[in-house]
């Protein structure tokens, strides 16, 4: 299963000041918060961890049937920089099965989340704007190029935010960032679907030894969401938005 919230700095005072609610931090995370001296990314960093708690939160709610406190689950990076879960009081046997994929973008934070041992998620948000000829040459296969000027221009702007933010979610899901050439990952947009979610075509070049075979895409207001997964998610009803879903979810 795949959950998937957005949060917004709207969502709790503190964050629009780039200081953390009350209960989001464990003392580790209250120490490494510390460390952070530049507004945006404090405010970045809170607001990934505020989306990214009420989501694992939520997820334990619906499996135990108990909601823990925010600052008994705690994100750490693991060594090749993603986000890792970590929790104690007898949560940690369940969020240690969990992974996270967490994305910023224009004080909006997007979070999701796979309750499968040995998968890993990519999420990745991104506000539609146009972009130069000259990224496209730089950061785009001969087969995205195509399917760009296959389509009006008009949609290219929305096409370009697609096919750049599924790459980072699909190299966030293979775990290598932005560390390898964007053009050895191939991603083709679906048309857009009546639920809101299209299917994403991901193709990795034999020399990443690695795939991707599940994706999606969806515009929200002026953004685009991407998700990415490993091949044992199903896409047929796999998705849930913890917003919609239970309550205490929004702080």
């Amino acid at each position: 299963m795949l959950y998937w919230l957005i949060q917004t700095l709207a969502d709790h005072p503190a964050l629009a000041c780039a200081e953390p609610p009350e209960g989001l931090l464990s003392s580790a995370e209250e120490a490494r918060f510390r460390t952070l001296t530049r507004e945006k990314r404090r405010r970045d960093w809170l607001l990934g961890r505020w989306t990214a708690k009420h989501l694992a939160a939520f997820y334990l709610e619906q499996v135990i049937g108990r909601r823990p406190a925010l600052s008994d689950i705690a994100i750490l990076a693991d060594p090749d920089g993603a986000p890792r879960l970590q929790s104690q009081n007898g949560y940690a046997s369940l969020v240690d099965r969990l992974t996270i994929s967490i994305s910023h973008s224009r004080d909006h934070a997007f979070c999701a989340l796979i309750a499968a041992p040995g998968y890993a998620p990519g999420a990745d948000i991104e506000h539609v704007e146009p972009r130069t000829p000259g990224f496209v040459t730089d950061f785009f296969t001969d087969a995205e190029i195509a399917r760009l000027h296959h389509a009006p221009p008009s949609a290219q702007p929305l096409l370009t935010t697609v096919i750049w933010s599924a790459k980072e979610a699909a190299l966030k899901a293979l775990r290598r960032g932005l560390t390898v050439d964007t053009r050895q990952i191939v991603c083709l947009p679906g048309e857009p679907t009546a639920d809101g979610w299209a299917p994403l075509i991901v193709r990795c070049h034999p020399e990443l030894n690695a795939a991707v075979h599940h994706g999606w895409w969806r515009q929200m207001g002026e953004f685009v969401l991407t998700l990415a997964v490993g091949p044992s998610i199903n896409a047929a009803g796999s998705m849930v938005e913890a917003r919609r879903i239970g309550d205490g979810v929004s702080p």
